[in-house]
């Protein structure tokens, strides 16, 4: 019998739940069951009448594939409304898409090689539809094998009928409050797209431009004049006399009507060679040094006040060039005299609008000049630099010339520089009825993540010019505005966008182009200026910010989907973006911000800090990043990284985010195998439970509320910090380790081993409720390898509920300092000899306090040392307790390998006392 195998008298963890993942494999087959088994619908009926939790969508354009920036947005959307909704909360997700738009005009254009211009707009516009549909059926199939959860079989799309009747009804009811209106103004204008652009579509890239500094001469008169006004007399050997002006937009001089100085600023005339000039005092030496010719000599000066309405003339044009004045001139470079030009402009527009200026506006859609440009006419405006450079210096007007490069406004779609153009466009008037201080207001009650969201928002409110409306494009829904063919009055009449937007409700916006006007004209309508009534119908679409700006009305305001809603969630981009236009819209239109929260994302980048791009051959389409590693590990790296600042994503991170998943995964791989034996009705009541195993619970308890604390200040990073920290510290090396000579080596209904197994099937189903949101597809799988014994009705992980969080006590406080004693009286074992040796027995001395908590513990104090046996002594002297080990006594036992003394039972003589009693009882049952 001394060679007796008695493995088989063991609690071996046993559960079929495999080790090796297979995520690729096996996730798609989970989503599909979520599918079948309607598992969010069930759960949302479920939590139907409890208060809702509403995330809405930002909607993403239906243009090409997902990348891993849209990777992010959407598990970190997921992840909040699956959180939510296991915490009990009606969490309500109606996902949605941009649907209209340059982006997808341009890609529907360019895949199907057409020409807008070429292109009639019913055709064009059937076509885009065509293509944003099946980018959406594209984007939606990879939402959906990431695991997300929602309404994706009816989402809200900006081409739906509905949709567009809403963007009309609410431009009508701003227009009648008197806050959109049509004029001349400067904006800036795409001529690739041919459109006009608003703030929010322009990104700021390295440019390169040619830095002209240009003479602009005086005639006779215009020079006696500039003389009296700098209080000179005229040089007898003194040429021309100039006003130099400095500009890194050569294209825009054929609109020049004027130049602009600093009223207070000093300015001198100055004598070089024999040239006059007038410069600016503080940038002379600089604007001198430019070229070799002798020091200058100061001959008159005056402020820049008295320039004021004097004349020089145009370098290449027959006209003059009149002195203005504006505070916005800087000292810093050039000249300190600005060149004007109205039309290219958005500070050269108001100067001319207050100084009353002509708008000359030479360039057409396409940026090519007009007529109007002289010997221009016909080029392409960048490309004409090169010319009006090589003309100014031959007639010698051009006084210095260099590369220069500087940050230039770009056209965040398709990339390419733009330009200021004046244009008639729809704007809302940002001022009127105290709009943007009204907004301002909404602000501060608004929780934003990370904090410093409301100063960007509150920037992007106060410095943001009138939003420019309009879109000269086909792909879109119609501004309804009707123009007045006898005076040419531009109209948004608040009846007319009714008669639109019902309209468009029943038939769509294509009817737009194919009825007469007549047909969105109510009975008896004239126009309010000259009373005209022969009308024809604007072409504009309303910008795609707008649109998507307005979802709010469209998608929020049910019982089911109340308004505002509970969370916006995009990158820290759209403060200029989708966040910007979504409260100017509300504030308009319902007085109040549409947001109680916002989180703002960071950017993803590779794993050497750089943007990624698919021409620099480090970008990741977020299909590919699934199919190599499963969605759940890319969940896990979303958790893992501080999303708020740039995330980097790469093989090699993703290589590290995989060991800590297989580490979770075996983790509850452990925990299913020893429950496995465990049913509801061996559940052991609190006050039964054995003191560690109560103490266990506190810290579940303790980490379970942290988490969540996190995930309700969506402090997602904190989330996987508590996990890991939880994992590594609380349960995996402390835990289940101190529980295995207990769990392995007891009777399997032992009142002990049952204690353990309450507590680690407690904790087993809080953290899948905890996990659930970030590691789905896993924490589904390990719900449906626990025994149905003990899943009883919940048939998916996510019929759980998320842990309550409970009040802080000192019976928690002790507990929680009773835990972390045990952890370092462990931790001191451990490094004398090794994490597992029964050869050892401790002696533990201990006062006070301390002493009371040990002593309560009993047996368990030696069970979480991991010794064969353990003593304990008082020693009030201490405030730390002191550890003591030494051999154990006795020999090792065969069965549960601590050394204890044994041959208690000549049949089993290798055995200790307590394995012989275990090994009879289990004999004696078995027969």
């Amino acid at each position: 019998m001394g060679n007796m195998d008695y493995r088989s008298t063991l609690n071996l963890p046993t559960t079929d739940f495999p080790m090796k993942a297979d995520l690729p494999k096996r996730e798609p087959q989970r989503m599909r069951w979520w599918h079948e088994q309607r598992i969010y619908e069930r759960r949302l009926e479920r939590n139907a009448a409890n208060p809702p939790w509403i995330l809405h969508d930002g909607p993403p354009y239906a243009n090409g594939e997902f990348h891993v920036g849209h990777l992010l947005n959407r598990v970190l959307k997921d992840v909040f409304v699956k959180f939510h909704m296991l915490d009990g909360r009606y969490a309500n997700f109606v996902p949605g898409w941009d649907m209209h738009g340059l982006p997808i005009e341009t890609e529907t254009l360019k895949h199907l090689g057409l020409d807008f211009r070429k292109t009639h707009p019913l055709e064009l516009r059937a076509k885009c539809r065509e293509r944003a549909l099946h980018w959406l059926d594209v984007q939606r199939d990879t939402i959906l094998r990431m695991g997300n959860f929602g309404h994706f079989d009816h989402p809200y799309r900006t081409i739906d009928k509905e949709f567009e009747a809403t963007i009309v009804d609410a431009l009508g009811t701003i227009a009648a409050s008197g806050q959109l209106y049509k004029g001349l103004r400067s904006t800036l204008w795409c001529i690739h797209d041919e459109t006009a652009l608003a703030e929010a579509e322009i990104e700021y890239r390295d440019h390169v431009s040619p830095s002209i500094y240009v003479r602009f001469r005086a005639t006779a008169a215009q020079r006696a004049d500039l003389l009296a006004r700098m209080g000179a007399a005229d040089p007898i050997d003194a040429a021309d006399l100039s006003v130099l002006i400095w500009t890194t937009t050569p294209w825009t001089l054929p609109a020049n009507v004027a130049i602009a100085v600093k009223p207070t600023a000093e300015y001198g005339l100055y004598l070089r060679g024999r040239e006059l000039l007038i410069v600016a005092d503080q940038l002379a030496d600089a604007v001198f040094g430019l070229v070799e010719g002798g020091a200058p000599r100061r001959i008159g000066g005056a402020k820049g006040q008295a320039l004021i309405e004097a004349a020089v003339r145009h370098p290449f044009l027959d006209r003059d060039s009149v002195i203005v004045g504006a505070d916005y001139v800087e000292l810093e470079t050039g000249t300190g005299a600005v060149h004007t030009a109205p039309g290219h402009g958005s500070e050269d527009f108001e100067t001319g609008v207050r100084c009353g200026l002509p708008v000359i506006n030479p360039v057409n859609a396409s940026g090519h000049f007009t007529a109007e440009a002289g010997p221009y006419a016909g080029r392409q405006i960048f490309e004409a630099n090169e010319a009006i450079v090589e003309d100014l210096r031959a007639s010698g007007a051009l006084y210095f010339a260099l590369s220069y490069s500087h940050s230039y406004p770009h056209c965040w779609r398709c990339k390419n520089p733009v330009i200021f153009r004046a244009t008639s466009q729809w704007f809302m008037a940002m001022d009127v009825n105290r709009l943007r201080k009204r907004i301002e207001e909404q602000i501060p009650a608004v929780h934003f993540f990370p904090g410093w969201g409301q100063a960007r928002l509150e920037q992007m409110i106060e410095n943001h010019p009138e939003w420019c409306l309009s879109r000269q494009r086909t792909w879109g829904t119609p501004i309804p505005a009707v123009v007045c063919i006898a005076c040419d009055e531009s109209i948004l009449d608040l009846e007319v966008a009714r008669i639109v937007a019902e309209r468009f409700r029943h038939d769509g916006a294509d009817v737009w182009w194919s009825d007469d006007v007549k047909a969105f004209l109510p009975p008896n309508f004239s126009c309010p200026a000259c009373r005209g009534t022969n009308f024809v119908k604007e072409m504009n679409i309303v910008d795609i910010w707008f649109e998507s700006g307005v979802t709010h009305l469209a998608v929020l305001g049910s019982e089911k989907l109340p308004w505002p809603a509970d969370l916006y969630l995009e990158g820290s981009d759209q403060f200029r973006g989708w966040f910007r236009s979504n409260i100017i819209t509300a504030v308009a239109v319902k007085g109040k911000a549409p947001y109680r929260n916002i989180v703002a994302t960071g950017m993803v980048v590779d794993s050497n800090g750089h943007a990624m791009h698919k021409s620099a051959g480090n970008s990741y389409l977020a299909n590919d990043a699934i199919e190599k590693y499963g969605a759940d590990v890319l969940r896990l790296w979303v958790a893992s990284a501080e999303f708020t600042a740039e995330l980097r994503f790469g093989d090699q991170i993703l290589q590290a985010v995989s060991s800590v998943y297989r580490n979770l995964r075996y983790r509850l791989r452990m925990l299913l195998g020893l429950i496995e034996d465990f049913s509801q009705k061996a559940v052991v009541p609190h006050e039964h439970l054995q003191p560690l195993d109560r103490l266990a619970l506190a810290a579940f308890a303790h980490f379970s509320d942290r988490a969540t604390a996190a995930y309700r200040r969506f402090d997602l990073h904190d989330v996987y910090l508590a996990l890991v920290e939880y994992d590594a510290s609380d349960l995996s090396r402390f835990y289940i380790d101190v529980l295995k000579d207990r769990m392995y080596a007891n009777a399997p209904d032992s009142p002990e081993r049952r204690s353990a197994q309450t507590v680690l099937w407690t904790i087993l189903r809080g953290l899948l409720a905890l996990l659930a949101p970030i590691l789905s597809f896993t924490s589904e799988e390990a719900w449906q390898h626990v025994p149905a014994a003990l899943r009883e009705d919940d048939i998916s992980v996510f019929d759980l509920v998320i842990p309550k969080e409970r009040p802080q006590s000192g019976g928690d406080a002790a507990a929680l300092e009773t835990w972390l004693l045990l952890k370092s009286l462990r931790a001191i074992v451990a490094a004398s000899e090794g994490e597992r040796d029964f050869q050892l027995q401790a002696q533990v001395r201990a006062g006070g306090e301390n002493y009371k908590r040990l002593k309560a513990l009993g047996d368990g104090l030696r069970e979480a040392l991991v010794v064969s046996a353990a003593t304990l002594e008082r020693d009030d002297k201490l405030d730390l307790p002191q550890v003591e080990l030494r051999s154990a006594d006795g020999e090792k036992c065969s069965r549960c390998w601590k050394y204890l003394p044994l041959g208690s039972d000549e049949h089993h003589p290798t055995l200790c006392r307590p394995c012989v009693a275990t090994v009879l009882r289990l004999t004696h049952a078995s027969a």
